[in-house]
Order: structure tokens, then C-alpha cells, then sequence
């Protein structure tokens, strides 16, 4: 607060010293400059004369400049104020130019400001904006907020906890497994944490359950029956093939779950792709299947139905070779080729969307989730979304300029996702205009830029600063 009062009272003086000087100078006696300009004016006029009279210049360029210095004399006369002025030293008004100044700001500040409050630095008034938008509900600065907290406080194992959960509610799945392996250090290998650490690198590796993974669900098994382990461990099975064994363990999780268990809709799931990738009857795992489900797993639609699904297949094959760049529509294709009972297509579309988008891991979540929800994971061949090798990164290094054009256009389609799933984010509006505009996308830049426009049409401070970094790029 002290520093707060000492720049305060010098800004103040400043100010007060700026307005009080004109009334304190010395008393002086200005000459009014229209006598000097006059003056030059008739020295101009003898100068012509002289020039007429010498033969320099003919009788009308002579009265044309004599014209002319008439009318500029004639101006500077009416502009005149008298020929001397005097200024006068005024110590009164002065003081009370000053004294009005100070009681301004003082009562100002009484009236609007905080006299009490303590010094805030950015830091405090940073953290202060992220809790606002935390507590109206943004998870992106609830994320912050708790990076933070858990810098200022490494063994708090809460705070890790909730960091871990908050980054699995965002899909960031890697950084979730991070959060969690430090949350289950510190809480001993509570099982009930290393399960959760366990998924969290499941899903992270595309679903695909990593033996790291599979030894921490099988020691969570044995000593609490976690559901969830047992899940994963079926789950691992049916990736290695024992499709029977996959099968027998779903059932026996299904038949001992309670019917309403939030684990139980995805039991049921995969129970029911299996059978129908298996050519099994479904009602021998899940005796009280639905209609729905039996319809399902014996891969069943009406004449009409299968109609109407191939025809939207046919299209979507020609909307995605004119426009690869629409990941929702290689989902879309996925799903009814598998819905058609055609599991190679259904998987040829999900692995050609992974080749458009390898540089956008959003997607490749996006993608992931499609592949679990179909079962397609279950089938070998599918792939996962570790990290580039080495090989990868070499060959990216020497990818053709097509090549290298659809992974950058993979990238913006990544970013575009991602805004489209939290669109509170500044500085990703202005990477996808300024990415759509390097890539001659100027219709979607412009739709970018409009989507922005109504995402912060309340915040016009923070539109304004979208519209700065764009404005040679978009109207």
C-alpha cells in the first residue's frame, strides 16, 4: 500500500506543477509577431517594384504578386492583437489551481477508491480472474488454478487428485495419467487411485491397454475386485485375441454389477460388439438384452434401413474425397459401415482419418473414442495413438510438399475441433483465422473470425484485441 501512496502523491505533483507553472513565470512583455510579418511583406512589395523597374518581370506578373501580398498582408492585419502583450506572474491562481486539483483527486478517490486495500500484484489479480471463470464453470482455468496449487503445494494429495480428474474431463488423458501417478505416490498406492492411473494410461494409448496397465489392474484385482480393473483386464484380453475369455469375463462383471452401475452401459457395450464380431448369440452373456441390443449384435436392419444407410455411405465417400478435412464425417462413415455390418470399411475410414489428422492428437482422441464406442479396438489392426517413433519423425522430415501440406492442414482441423469443444480460448481464434488465411481458406477464416465474434460479443475488450491480430487478414 505504501508504494501504491508514494506514486500517487508524485503523480499528483507532477501534475499540479504542470498546471501551476504558466501563473508563476516572471512577468514579460511579448512583442505581437503580425508587425514583423508586415514589415517582410513591404520589403517583398519595394522588391517587386525594383524588379518591374529593371526590366526582370513584365507589368502583370507584377500586379499578380502585388495581388498576392496585398491579400497575405491584409490577413495578417486582422489577426492582429495589438502589437505588445504582457504576461503577469499570478501566485493566487496558482494556489488555487493546485488546491482545486487535490481536492479533486482526494475526494475522488474517497468516493470510488479503496483506501484499505492491500497491494495486488498481477499475480493475485491473475489468479483472482481464473477463479471467477472456474467458479462460472470453465474447467481450462480451473486446470490453471490447480497447476498452481499443486506447484505451491507438491504433496497435497488432494490437489493432485483433483488436477488428474480435471485434466480426464478435458480428454487430456496424458497429462491426467501424470496427475495421477503422483496422486497415488502420495496417497500410498491407495488401489481406488492406481485404478484410475491405470485407465488413465489405457486411454491414453488409444484404449489399447499397455502392459504397465494391465500389471496394476492385476494387482487391483486380486486385492479389491475393482469393477473397473476387471473390465480392463477382459478388455486386454479381447485385444490379445481370447475373444471367449473377453466374453465370459463381461458377462460374469455384467451378471454381478447392479443393473444401474455407471460402469454397466459400457459392459453392455462391448459385450454386444464381441457377439457380433464373433457371430455369437448375445443372449447366452447378457440374458435380458434388448431388442435393440439382439438387433445389434446379429448386425439386423430393415430392407429400408440399409437402403437409407448405404445411400448416406455413398455420399459421405464423395462429400470426404472433395473435403478430407471434416473428421466428424470419417466418424459418421465409420459408424454406419459398422452399423452395415462391414468392419473392414468401418475400419479402412477410421485409419484414413488418422492419416489426415497424425499431427492433431484432439482428433485422434475423437477418433479413439469412435473406434471404442464400434468395438473396432476389439479387432486387430486397428491403431493406437502413442507417440511418433523415431522413424516417424524421420520420414517426416523428408515428407513431400503434399505431405506436408495435409499434416499442417490436420493441425488447424485439430485446433478447430478443440475450439469447437471449448471455444474460450482468445489466442486459438486468432491461431485458426491466421492458419486458415496462410492456407487461402478465406471462407473459413472469415467463419472463424464469426464464430469469435459471438463467442466474446459480451467481452469487448478481448474481441477487440482478436480483431488487432487478425484485421489485415480478415474485414
Amino acid at each position: 500500500m505504501t508504494m501504491f501512496w508514494i506514486l500517487s502523491s508524485t503523480a499528483l505533483f507532477l501534475c499540479a506543477a504542470w498546471l501551476a507553472y504558466p501563473f508563476l513565470r516572471k512577468t514579460e512583455i511579448e512583442r505581437d509577431e503580425t508587425d514583423a510579418a508586415l514589415s517582410i511583406y513591404r520589403d517583398q512589395a519595394d522588391e517587386i517594384r525594383r524588379d518591374l523597374e529593371s526590366g526582370l518581370i513584365s507589368r502583370q506578373e507584377s500586379d499578380a504578386a502585388q495581388r498576392e501580398i496585398e491579400a497575405r498582408a491584409l490577413k495578417a492585419a486582422r489577426h492582429s492583437v495589438g502589437g505588445m502583450s504582457v504576461t503577469r506572474r499570478s501566485p493566487l491562481t496558482a494556489g488555487v489551481v493546485v488546491a482545486a486539483l487535490i481536492a479533486g483527486s482526494a475526494s475522488g478517490y474517497a468516493w470510488l477508491g479503496t483506501a484499505g486495500a492491500e497491494d495486488r500484484p498481477l499475480a493475485a489479480r491473475k489468479t483472482e480472474a481464473l477463479v471467477q471463470k472456474a467458479q462460472a464453470g470453465d474447467i481450462g482455468s480451473r486446470i490453471e488454478l490447480l497447476v498452481e496449487t499443486v506447484q505451491k503445494h507438491p504433496d497435497s494429495f488432494e490437489d493432485w487428485w483433483l488436477l488428474a480428474r480435471s485434466y480426464a474431463a478435458t480428454g487430456d488423458n496424458a497429462s491426467a495419467a501424470d496427475a495421477y501417478r503422483r496422486a497415488a505416490e502420495l496417497s500410498g498406492n491407495d488401489p481406488g487411485v492406481l485404478s484410475a492411473y491405470a485407465e488413465a494410461m489405457t486411454l491414453a494409448n488409444g484404449n489399447k491397454v499397455p502392459q504397465a496397465a494391465r500389471i496394476l489392474f492385476q494387482q487391483i484385482r486380486a486385492e479389491t475386485g475393482d469393477p473397473r480393473a476387471r473390465y480392463y483386464l477382459a478388455l486386454a484380453k479381447a485385444q490379445a485375441q481370447d475373444f471367449d475369455g473377453a466374453l465370459q469375463d463381461w458377462a460374469a462383471l455384467a451378471a454381478e454389477s447392479d443393473p444401474n452401475a455407471p460402469w454397466m452401459p459400457l459392459v453392455r457395450r462391448d459385450i454386444v460388439n464381441m457377439a457380433r464380431f464373433t457371430e455369437r448369440d448375445v443372449s447366452e452373456y447378457l440374458p435380458d438384452a434388448s431388442r435393440a441390443e439382439l438387433n445389434k449384435a446379429a448386425g439386423k436392419q430393415t430392407d429400408a434401413d440399409q437402403f437409407a444407410l448405404l445411400r448416406r455411405a455413398t455420399a459421405l465417400d464423395k462429400q470426404l474425397e472433395d473435403d478430407p478435412s471434416d473428421y466428424k464425417g470419417w466418424q459418421e462413415l465409420a459408424q454406419i459401415r459398422a452399423a452395415l455390418g462391414d468392419t473392414q470399411k468401418a475400419k479402412a475410414a477410421l485409419e484414413a482419418a488418422r492419416d489426415r489428422f497424425a499431427a492433431a492428437p484432439f482428433i485422434l482422441s475423437k477418433l479413439d473414442a469412435t473406434a471404442a464406442d464400434l468395438g473396432l479396438d476389439l479387432v486387430p489392426g486397428t491403431r493406437t495413438t502413442n507417440g511418433p517413433s523415431q522413424d516417424d519423425i524421420a520420414a517426416a522430415q523428408e515428407m513431400s510438399a503434399e505431405d506436408q501440406a495435409r499434416m499442417i492442414e490436420g493441425m488447424v482441423a485439430g485446433l478447430a475441433a478443440k475450439l469447437e469443444d471449448n471455444p474460450d480460448n482468445p489466442d486459438g481464434w486468432v491461431m485458426l483465422v491466421r492458419s486458415y488465411s496462410h492456407l487461402g481458406e478465406t471462407g473459413k477464416a472469415a467463419d472463424a473470425m464469426a464464430r469469435a465474434s459471438a463467442q466474446y460479443s459480451d467481452n469487448p475488450e478481448i474481441l477487440a484485441k482478436i480483431r488487432e491480430n487478425v484485421a489485415s487478414l480478415v474485414q
